[in-house]
């Protein structure tokens, strides 16, 4: 017999084809746990959770008092240590769950449709970037054991300047948040300690690509030193030195998996 996750797995193709119809495509989106716990699948409007240890589907409860997501969910991600998990999409919503219980504590409405959800490494902060390019931070309310504020509203970072961002990732360490976008190019920001009040600061831009940028991810080694790998459009995976910004290695994929050192 099937799998509860391969049999959602492929249930999730089917649908995906159905929400995208005539309009724009809408892919599913897939991330696993970092601890092996569980895997997220969302397609269309819709987020499930499997249970991998269980062996079984989660059921997903939401005491924010806001609305459950209505429109393509463009983002999800999970916390560094696995404690939270965020959504975001086309209905301009972002929710941050607790994975213990798998609970929605908080909904954010934003402004504009979101395109790209992190959560600091601490899980003391959710950013999201919007169709307009800019990133937004706001305040994990249950961090603390309290419940969030009504005036716990998202404060504007910085900006690409009206180009959607594809990707955001935090760096192993937390002090870096790197953002790429449809305009080739992927910047990597100085996280300040205390971000609402902080003027982040531009570390780098990684400059290469010659189509659009879809995703990007840090890689992390037991020694403490990391890289940045990054993806897109012009069919190549690079390799980054994120602090400098220089390009170490390009591997290019139409070519038969021809790799052309940088």
């Amino acid at each position: 017999p099937r799998s509860p996750l391969l049999a959602a797995m492929e249930d999730a193709a089917v649908e995906e084809a159905e929400v995208s119809g005539a309009g724009e495509f809408a892919p599913a989106l897939v991330a696993a746990h970092p601890l092996g716990n569980s895997v997220a699948v969302a397609v269309g409007p819709e987020l499930r959770v499997f249970d991998l240890k269980g062996g079984c589907a989660v059921s997903l409860s939401d005491d924010s008092g806001g609305c459950s997501h209505s429109d393509a969910i463009r983002a999800i991600s999970f916390s560094a240590d696995g404690a939270l998990f965020a959504s975001a999409g086309d209905d301009k919503l972002v929710k941050i769950w607790k994975t213990d219980s798998w609970r929605c504590i908080q909904t954010i409405t934003s402004e504009k449709r979101v395109s790209a959800v992190a959560i600091s490494k601490d899980g003391l902060y959710v950013t999201f970037a919007d169709k307009f390019g800019v990133i937004w931070l706001v305040t994990v309310g249950e961090h603390g054991g309290g419940q969030v504020s009504s005036d716990n509203k998202p404060v504007s970072l910085y900006g690409h300047y009206c180009s959607i961002i594809t990707s955001m990732k935090f760096s192993p360490d937390g002090r870096f948040i790197a953002t790429a976008d449809r305009d080739f190019k992927i910047r990597v920001t100085s996280f300040p300690k205390n971000p609402i009040k902080g003027a982040p600061e531009i570390q780098s831009f990684c400059l290469g690509h010659t189509e659009f940028v879809s995703s990007i991810a840090f890689t992390s080694h037991s020694g403490g030193s990391s890289f940045l790998l990054s993806g897109g459009g012009d069919s190549s995976v690079r390799l980054w030195d994120y602090i400098t910004g220089c390009l170490l290695d390009t591997y290019e994929v139409k070519d038969k998996g021809g790799r052309t050192a940088k």
